[in-house]
């Protein structure tokens, strides 16, 4: 489906306290105040998705990963480290696949829908001669919500849905529990069962281990492409990323 005839709903200006994504909406009533009562000063709610105490986990993890000296090719150009892994990254494309595109990103930011056409087009062009490989980057102070996503992309994974889901992550308008909750339907993901898998911390490892990865290529920022190993430095359009693979010399 085209990315632009997802309907996606307005963001609520106050969310409901404890709101979960497999539930329906809570009761108005118990959080309405009545006009003679003073208004208290209250934080936003702290389990506004449901699986704020495993992000939370995984923010302290990835602030332990660390910087380490970055992996160049002698003659100074950026390697991946380690190297693209069929066995266990997370790909989309054919086995038989000539090329190799590995993707350090991260979900919601404002880099994150011009990526989605970017793959999108790429898939496309490159039809049975290209593999596309996820490794996670995200970074929770610049981007609130990019470890909450990345928790929901790898609860996806474990439901064998990662592509899927990360590809209508990425597409997401907004950044509120119902807009999450709309792109796990979309991709055929029960928001129940993937609340349970965020909630256990699922996928934390591999993705505090994919931050290893990015930081031991000298990855410093979402997205970062490698072309068959090497760190790609052009532009992020079909055209450019496609001349790329077809280059022999990469």
């Amino acid at each position: 489906m085209d990315e632009d005839q997802h309907e996606f709903p307005d963001k609520r200006e106050t969310p409901l306290p404890g709101r979960l994504l497999g539930e329906p909406p809570l009761p108005r009533e118990p959080y309405e105040r009545h006009h003679h009562e003073s208004a208290d000063v209250v934080d936003e709610p702290v389990d506004l998705f449901g699986a704020e105490a495993a992000a939370a986990q995984l923010v302290e993890r990835l602030d332990q990963v660390p910087a380490g000296a970055a992996n160049r090719a002698e003659d100074g150009r950026l390697l991946l480290s380690p190297p693209f892994a069929p066995d266990h990254d997370r790909i989309d494309g054919p086995p038989e696949a000539q090329s190799t595109l590995v993707v350090f990103g991260a979900f919601g930011t404002p880099a994150s829908r011009p990526l989605a056409q970017l793959l999108t087009s790429l898939r496309e062009q490159h039809a049975g001669t290209l593999q596309v490989a996820w490794r996670h980057y995200p970074d929770p102070a610049a981007h609130p919500r990019a470890a909450i996503f990345a928790l929901a992309a790898e609860a996806g994974a474990s439901l064998h849905r990662f592509w899927p889901i990360a590809y209508e992550l990425l597409r997401l308008r907004h950044d509120d529990p119902r807009d999450l909750r709309t792109a796990l339907l979309h991709a055929g993901i029960d928001p129940r069962r993937a609340l349970d898998a965020m909630r256990a911390g699922t996928g934390i490892d591999r993705i505090v281990d994919d931050v290893a990865s990015a930081r031991a290529s000298g990855v410093t920022f979402s997205p970062a492409l490698f072309v068959n190993g090497e760190r790609y430095r052009g532009d992020l359009d079909p055209a450019a990323v496609s001349a790329a693979l077809l280059d022999p010399s990469t």
